[in-house]
């Protein structure tokens, strides 16, 4: 819900603040007092096409924000979230649109630049302005086929859906086909390569942590000879070799382990460094007997080395090839074996898949078919429905037919092509709606269809333009009427001429130009109760209000309560918008 409007510096607005409600809100004024001015700044502020013209005179910039209530719209918050523009849970969107005098516009969302796509993508779910306007989403033929499926209720709903997951099916088995044809000379180059891929990953054998293995066997290979020569050098210091004199440790421990003993039968104190050399003569032996078998065991093996060598430069032949690790090296080699079996069975497999997408075509026709039966049948309800509006709307003769053609390939939506036609006179053919050329035509069709299709369309927000152009008589209380059953369910935010049509409103605001110190000013003031008889008077009779018109104006209000608690009635006794018959 649309819950206020702040413009500064836009046409002949200085500063204005609105505050909305929901159900109806109507915009009344003079002649040239503004009042499109308004919904002009808002159809800038959702996107639309932003010019330096609009910026008042002896300004530098015009803003432009409107506020909006998204509770109730979860598609639209995970639109914005997905976006990173607000939490999911935030209840509150606010659009800016800033318009320099020198360079292009600004697009802000919760107060973050975006793109005008983006913000078009956001507000296209919030709002729809009709009258002179471009933002009609019901002239746009693509979503002909989502409001009849809408209105058609929960079967059309529900076959849709099964159209959509059969075309899937159908279209992913097509894929499968595609990718499996082609040139014979590419597949069988194909199957050469994937057979020399996997039997070469194949014949190797790896075993994950392979390599790491070989690399420390190689080391310990290629220092051999160093390792025993070392070893060898140790031991001769902890033991000696060759009977090489006392030199080594184990001689020299032994010549102080015999000086300390014949020091400790001198003084028992020295026991205890007696022990711990004894200790020390015993840990030495046994380091001596390890070394002696380490330095034993180490042999130069020439032949272990080349195949420890021959083994490493295949792994990296492989690794260059097809992974860095051997994981990724078998894994490549089993999807080149899978890829070799299933083409190798191609024709087989061909077969296979053209059968299974026969059947599953043959499938998407039947709920195709029984989809269309039920577009058919929800297009002959909404035609007529609309066709009463009309008339209501002193367009006897009117007629609007839902279009439907075939489709053929079926696409995810079905076999039909939808459009909207209309013809505003007797005996003249249907054309498509988005041709037609009157702008007052335009107005109210397109109220009739809001006020059929309210509940099939889920913008929250619809803003009427003087949608009471060249109404009059009879047909401005079916217009008025038509306004306050669509505010039953939508925000509605009308610029009229008709006190009728004021006379119904939830809320009434007041465009006023004002001139002070040659300048013009518009703004905008919402109405009290007595205010608002003095508007509906003037709307009735012009200025200045007589007492006869004042009564008039209180009369007419009194109706209006009246028309509102009839039309609420009447919505929730017949269940007359939508659904089947």
């Amino acid at each position: 819900m649309l819950q206020e409007i702040t413009i500064k510096n836009f046409a002949l607005i200085g500063s204005a603040r609105l505050v909305l409600s929901p159900g109806l809100n109507v915009l009344t004024g003079e002649t040239g007092a503004g009042k499109s001015i308004l919904i002009d700044a808002v159809e800038i502020a959702l996107g639309g096409r932003a010019s330096s013209d609009v910026i008042r005179t002896g300004t530098h910039e015009a803003i432009v924000d409107v506020v909006f209530d998204v509770m109730d719209s979860p598609d639209l918050r995970r639109l914005v979230a997905d976006m990173g523009l607000a939490d999911p849970d935030d209840p509150v969107l606010v659009i800016s649109r800033q318009i320099p005098a020198d360079g292009r516009s600004t697009c802000r969302v919760n107060g973050r630049a975006v793109s005008l796509t983006n913000l078009r993508r956001i507000t296209e779910l919030l709002i729809d302005i009709h009258g002179q306007h471009e933002h009609q989403s019901l002239l746009k033929p693509e979503r002909h086929i989502d409001l009849l499926d809408a209105f058609g209720g929960e079967e059309t709903v529900e076959l849709r859906a099964q159209v959509s997951r059969a075309h899937r099916r159908w279209r992913e088995t097509l894929q499968e086909i595609e990718a499996l044809a082609g040139d014979e000379r590419d597949r069988a180059r194909r199957l050469d390569l994937l057979r020399f891929q996997a039997e070469e990953i194949e014949k190797a054998e790896l075993v994950p942590g392979e390599e790491e293995e070989l690399l420390r066997e190689r080391s310990l290979l290629v220092s051999a000879a160093k390792r025993q020569e070392t070893a060898a050098t140790a031991y001769a210091h902890l033991y000696g070799t060759d009977g090489a004199g006392p030199g080594s440790a184990h001689d020299h421990i032994g010549q102080a382990l015999k000086a300390l003993e014949e020091l400790a039968a001198l003084d028992p104190e020295v026991g205890t460094v007696l022990e711990v050399v004894r200790q020390a003569a015993v840990q030495l032996d046994e380091a001596s007997r390890d070394i002696r078998r380490y330095r034993d065991a180490v042999h130069f093996d020439q032949a272990r080395l080349a195949e420890v060598e021959a083994r490493l430069d295949l792994i990296s032949s492989l690794k260059r090839k097809y992974g860095s690790t051997e994981e990724e090296i078998l894994a490549f080699g089993r999807k080149a074996r899978a890829e070799y079996e299933r083409l190798t069975r191609a024709v087989e497999l061909a077969q296979e898949l053209d059968e299974r997408a026969a059947r599953e075509r043959e499938e998407l026709d039947r709920l195709c078919a029984l989809l269309t039966r039920a577009r058919r049948a929800a297009a002959d309800r909404l035609g007529r429905a609309i066709e009463e509006a009309l008339a209501d709307l002193e367009m006897k003769g009117a007629r609007l037919v839902v279009g439907l053609q075939p489709l053929d390939p079926p696409g995810p939506k079905g076999a039909d092509r939808v459009e909207f036609l209309f013809t505003a006179n007797p005996g003249e053919p249907p054309k498509p709606l988005s041709r037609i050329a009157s702008g007052g035509e335009t107005s109210r069709v397109m109220l009739a269809l809001k006020a059929i299709l309210a509940e099939a369309d889920e913008v929250p927000t619809m803003i009427f333009d003087e949608i009471d152009t060249g109404v009059g008589g009879g047909a401005a209380q079916a217009v008025a009427e038509k306004l306050a059953t669509i505010a039953l369910s939508r925000q509605v935010v009308c610029v009229t001429h008709l006190a009728r049509i004021a006379s119904l409103a939830d809320a009434h605001h007041l465009i006023v130009k004002e001139t002070a110190d040659g300048r013009t000013t518009t703004r905008v003031k919402t109405l009290t109760p007595e205010e608002r008889e003095h508007e509906v008077a003037r709307m009735l009779a012009g200025h200045p209000p007589t007492p006869i018109t004042l009564a008039h104006a209180r009369e007419m209000l009194e109706q209006g309560r009246a028309v509102k608690e009839k039309v609420r009635a009447l919505r929730s006794g017949a269940g007359i918008l939508r659904g089947p018959a």
